[in-house]
């Protein structure tokens, strides 16, 4: 071994930790060069972690004699440096460490130094890639465009391939997006044999389907899939044959836009206004926002496809920032289905499904098509509660309410869950409180709709899709066959058959207890019903002949949400949302952050939150354009017997805020480990364009 390391280098970890570590590299021992990158193993306190080498130097402000050396390098290519420039963006922007940012999206496999040796036979690449073209063979020949598909193709071509430029596809449910952005993708990868694509999708059960699709469009082009439904091993080949070049499309979730991908040549987003592209947890990053950031920083075309926008792409478009692509008819002449707000009938101690809905299914049935009953909460019953005393089955360790479950994973019986904190117990015997027996499910979810449907038609093939029933990619995979080769009748879920799935016999769509999601303390959630219920519409319909059908159940009829959907007046209802935005300050006419924070007692987090917004006070005390609120509790107030809290920021530019809260995450840091309180023990974060305030 070397007695005098060739070199220092400066080292991120997964680690709540600004600053790179300095280490030493041995070139004797590692056999190679240092380079900026490159994926190494590195003792860390008591552990080994992986680590990113962030900077090559030739010394170091700590003495070599305490400084740890380099123990082991992957056998990968460095990360390129087009990916480093967008971890490091986003690492400012969210305000985490660099290490934090890009290690949680390289695959766990490739995590553990034991996987390094013996990588091919490991792994079995080669039969990996053979099969994956394999795959793509057996499908058939893609569908022809129509004129307005074709004119959309035709100016997407037209823009020079290695040039930043955006693209709305704004087009109506089941008007050939798909199609559209797949032939462009053929063109694309025409021009070099070396170019890869990158197609970005809101949830794992979208990619099957669309899988096909690609197949169809791209014979001979292999493909990788990756999302956090495969195993480790499966997403350590995928990731690998990415960065390798070795795969031309990339088909992932929110977490393939940290993949390097050395030949990127065009990005897509689908289903652009999903929020499922917001992480929730850990680094809070909108994967839509950095595919933008990506697509400006390696000059690439990015297309955003939706039939409903979010409200920043079509402020965008408006602004003549995003070139906006419509497709405004649905493909083969298919109608959108006739829409009826159907009031509700009188509350009842335990609701049943309304008749006229009932009847509408049965009439449907009969004309052999297929039902959706869309309701978006699982389980049985959001509650259990007595009807003596009115007790409600509370979570002990949240301010929320455990969910009554039929059958849940692996018990056989009923339990109650909560879909917070994921406390699991078996409901009681007898009310807590009065000691009653008569305990009963309060409202309705998915499997209590599934009860009550086969009671009133009893002898039709019920299909229940949600993610107790589709808790795994191989599951939801199933369901979602079943559903297209005609097996179920109707189809009982949530959200997760809203979008994106191309049905070809829906005839009818019921929508149950819409306005729960009406009126909310979240800004956004009209915003979000809108899409989700010209989503949920957009299933039915895909066929010639009669006209199909979607009855909302509504008792706000009124409300612009369901006037505006009468008439799937999208563009109608975005203007009348901008209005309402702009006179209250709300984005995208001002920037928001959120500090986190979250304590043993709520007093204490608040008065975490309360030192922060005084520290803020006087360092911006004569700024225009800035308002730091009072901290208050969370809407969920208490999770995982944790007490929350939240201080809310705005600002009228983006600039202004980052430089601001560049000076908060500062201040908190020289008061914490990590992001733990020296003090109270309190645990902090930020949080940049929270979806929720």
């Amino acid at each position: 071994m070397s007695t005098a390391p060739s070199a220092i280098v400066k080292i991120v970890v997964d680690r709540p930790i600004k600053e790179p570590f300095d280490y030493l590299w041995d070139k004797e021992k590692l056999l190679c060069d240092p380079q900026v990158g490159m994926m190494v193993e590195v003792p860390f306190g008591k552990t080994k972690l992986l680590g990113i080498v962030y900077e090559v130097s030739a010394r170091s402000n700590i003495e070599s004699s305490r400084l740890k050396a380099v123990d082991n390098v992957a056998p990968l290519l460095p990360l390129d440096k087009k990916l480093m420039q967008l971890a490091q963006f986003a690492s400012r922007y969210y305000l985490h460490g660099l290490g934090e940012t890009i290690i949680p999206a390289i695959p766990k496999w490739w995590r553990t130094s034991h996987n390094w040796t013996n990588l091919t036979n490991k792994l079995n690449i080669k039969k990996s890639a053979e099969d994956a073209i394999a795959k793509n063979q057996k499908v058939i020949a893609p569908e022809q465009l129509n004129d307005e598909q074709s004119a959309a193709l035709q100016s997407l071509c037209a823009h020079p391939s290695k040039q930043f430029k955006p693209f709305y596809l704004n087009g109506v449910t089941g008007s050939g997006k798909t199609a559209v952005y797949l032939s462009y993708l053929a063109q694309i990868l025409k021009i070099s044999s070396d170019s890869q694509a990158l197609i970005m999708l809101p949830e794992i059960n979208l990619t099957p389907q669309l899988e096909k699709r690609i197949a169809a469009h791209l014979p001979n082009i292999e493909m990788a899939v990756l999302h956090s439904g495969l195993t480790e091993k499966q997403r350590a080949v995928a990731w690998y044959r990415v960065m390798t070049g070795r795969a031309r499309i990339i088909l992932g979730t929110r977490l393939s836009i940290m993949t390097p991908i050395p030949f990127l040549a065009a990005i897509v987003v689908d289903e652009e206004n999903d929020s499922s592209f917001k992480q929730q947890e850990g680094l809070s990053y909108s994967a839509r926002d950095l595919a933008i950031w990506r697509a400006k920083n390696e000059q690439l075309p990015i297309v955003l496809a939706s039939a409903t926008p979010s409200a920043q792409t079509w402020f965008a478009t408006k602004e003549g920032r995003y070139q906006e692509l419509q497709l405004t008819k649905r493909i083969h002449g298919f109608q959108m289905p006739q829409l009826y707000l159907q009031p509700p009938e009188k509350l009842q101690p335990l609701p049943t499904i309304d008749s006229k809905l009932v009847e509408a299914l049965r009439d449907n049935l009969n004309k052999g098509r297929q039902a959706l009953v869309f309701i978006n909460r699982r389980g049985l019953a959001p509650t259990l509660t007595c009807l003596s005393c009115g007790w409600l089955s509370e979570c002990m360790h949240c301010s929320g309410y455990m969910v009554i479950h039929r059958q849940l994973a692996q018990y056989k019986s009923s339990m109650l869950c909560c879909h917070h904190c994921g406390l699991l117990k078996p409901p009681p015997t007898m009310c807590p409180n009065c000691g009653d027996a008569d305990l009963q499910p309060l409202g309705r979810g998915t499997q209590k709709i599934e009860d009550q449907l086969q009671a009133q038609i009893p002898g039709i093939n019920i299909l229940r899709v949600d993610a107790d029933s589709a808790s795994t990619s191989k599951k939801s995979k199933e369901l979602f066959n079943q559903i297209h080769e005609g097996d179920a009748q109707i189809i009982v879920g949530t959200q997760m058959l809203a979008k994106g799935h191309d049905y070809q016999n829906i005839g009818l769509v019921c929508v149950l207890d819409s306005d729960a999601r009406l009126y909310s303390s979240d800004y956004r959630a009209p915003e979000n019903l809108f899409a989700q219920l010209i989503q949920v519409a957009g299933r039915a319909g895909r066929y010639g002949g009669e006209q199909a059908k979607i009855l909302i159940e509504t008792r706000y009829p009124n409300d612009p949400v369901y006037q505006y959907l009468k008439d799937y007046d999208v563009n109608g209802y975005m203007k009348h949302l901008m209005n309402e935005r702009k006179n209250a300050g709300l984005p995208p006419f001002r920037y928001h952050a959120l500090v986190h924070a979250e304590a043993k007692l709520k007093n204490v987090a608040l008065q975490h939150l309360q030192a922060a917004k005084e520290f803020l006070r006087k360092a911006w005390a004569d700024k225009v354009g800035v308002t730091i609120f009072d901290p208050v509790p969370k809407a969920m107030a208490r999770k995982g017997g944790q007490e929350r809290a939240q201080l809310l920021i705005e600002a009228d530019n983006r600039i202004q805020l980052q430089a601001l809260l560049d000076e908060l995450d500062l201040y908190l840091r020289d008061r914490s480990v990590g992001r733990i309180t020296k003090v109270g023990k309190v645990r902090w974060s930020i949080e940049r364009d929270p979806i929720l305030i």
